[in-house]
C-alpha cells in the first residue's frame, strides 16, 4: 500500500481548498452580475422604501459534488460584498419521515419511492411558499431544516420551532438540489426514453433496473416543481459531471464524514441500494437538461444559467454560458 506523506495531504487539501475557493469566486461574480442585471431591468434603487426582490439562484450538481460546500462558501463571499444572502437546499423540504413512509405505502410497488430522493418525496409547497416569503422580503421567512441522520440514515425534518429565521431585506437566494431544475418529458419524450431503457445503451443501465410504471411516476412528479418553483429562480448554477457513475463514490464520502463525526450513516449496502434509486433520476433528466437549459423566472435576459464542468474529482475544468 503507497505511503502518503502529511506534506502530499497537506498538499492534497490545499489544492482543494484553492478549487473550492476559485469556483466560489467565478459563481460569486456571476450572481452579483445578476443581481445588478435584476435590479436594473425593473427599476431598483437603493432610495425605494419597499425592500426590492431578491435575486433567487437556483443550484444543480450530482450528489457530492460540492454544492453545500458551495453554498456556504457563496454566503460568506457574497456578505463580504455587503450582499444579504440566504441560503437553503431541496433537501430542507424533504417530506418528513412519517409523511415518506405514508407515500411508500401508498406506492409499494415502486422502489424510486419508498425512501427520500425523487421527485415526489419532496414538499413542493414548503419550497414555494418558503421561497414567496423571502421574494416578498417583508418579514421575516423561517428557513426549513432536514436532519439525514435520524432514523439511522433514512433522516427527518427539523422541528419547526428549530429553523433559521432570515431577516430582511435580503438581496440573493440561494437553493440548490440534486434534482432542481430537471424538467418532466411529454409523451414522445418519455416514449424514446423507454425505448432507449429497454435498448442495451449503458447509458441507462439504472432505468433498467426498474419498470416503465415506476419511472412514468418519477416523471410525472416533476411537474408540480415545474409549476411551483422554477418559476420563482431568476438565474441557475449548474455543476455538470463528466460522468455519473462517480456519484456513489462522492456519495459514500459524504457518509464516511458523517460517521467520522460520530452521526448514524447508512451502510455500504444501504448507501449503494439508496444511490440506485436516485441514479434513473439523472438518465432521464439530462440529455433534456443539456439540449433545452432550464426554466426560470425569464426576468434575466440572457446567460441566465452558469455551467460548471466537474471531473471525477470535483475539480472544475470548465466554465460556459451555452444555455
Amino acid at each position: 500500500m503507497p505511503v502518503i506523506s502529511s506534506l502530499d495531504k497537506a498538499r492534497r487539501q490545499r489544492a482543494i481548498q484553492l478549487n473550492v475557493a476559485d469556483r466560489v469566486r467565478r459563481v460569486g461574480q456571476f450572481v452579483l452580475s445578476k443581481l445588478a442585471q435584476k435590479r436594473s431591468g425593473l427599476g431598483c434603487s437603493d432610495t425605494v422604501d419597499i425592500p426590492a426582490a431578491p435575486l433567487v439562484v437556483g443550484i444543480n450538481g450530482p450528489q457530492g459534488s460540492g454544492k453545500t460546500t458551495m453554498v456556504r462558501g457563496l454566503v460568506d463571499y457574497l456578505r463580504a460584498h455587503k450582499v444579504s444572502t440566504v441560503g437553503f437546499s431541496l433537501d430542507d423540504i424533504y417530506l418528513t419521515n412519517a409523511e415518506q413512509r405514508n407515500l411508500a405505502q401508498t406506492h409499494t410497488l415502486n422502489p424510486l419511492l419508498q425512501y427520500r430522493g425523487q421527485p415526489g418525496t419532496h414538499d413542493v409547497e414548503l419550497g414555494r411558499s418558503t421561497l414567496t416569503s423571502l421574494i416578498r422580503n417583508t418579514g421575516p421567512t423561517a428557513i426549513p431544516a432536514y436532519d439525514k441522520s435520524r432514523y439511522g440514515g433514512y433522516g427527518d425534518r427539523v422541528p419547526r420551532e428549530q429553523w433559521t429565521q432570515a431577516q430582511p431585506p435580503v438581496d440573493v437566494v440561494l437553493f440548490e438540489g440534486w434534482c432542481l431544475g430537471f424538467q418532466s418529458l411529454d409523451s414522445a419524450e418519455f416514449a424514446r426514453y423507454i425505448e432507449r431503457v429497454h435498448g442495451d445503451s449503458v447509458m441507462y443501465k439504472y432505468s433498467r433496473k426498474f419498470s416503465d410504471d415506476n419511472l412514468a411516476q418519477v416523471n410525472a412528479n416533476l411537474g408540480s416543481y415545474e409549476r411551483g418553483l422554477y418559476p420563482l429562480i431568476d438565474a441557475w448554477v449548474w455543476a455538470r459531471a463528466e460522468d455519473l457513475d462517480v456519484v456513489y463514490r462522492w456519495r459514500k464520502e459524504q457518509e464516511d464524514e458523517l460517521a467520522a463525526q460520530g452521526h448514524d450513516s447508512l451502510s455500504d449496502q444501504q448507501l449503494e441500494d439508496f444511490v440506485t434509486r436516485f441514479m434513473p433520476g439523472y438518465e432521464m433528466a439530462m440529455p433534456k437538461l443539456d439540449v433545452c437549459g432550464f426554466i426560470s423566472s425569464g426576468i434575466i435576459p440572457e446567460h441566465d444559467t452558469l455551467r460548471m464542468h466537474l471531473d471525477l474529482n470535483r475539480n472544475v475544468v470548465a466554465f460556459d454560458h451555452q444555455l
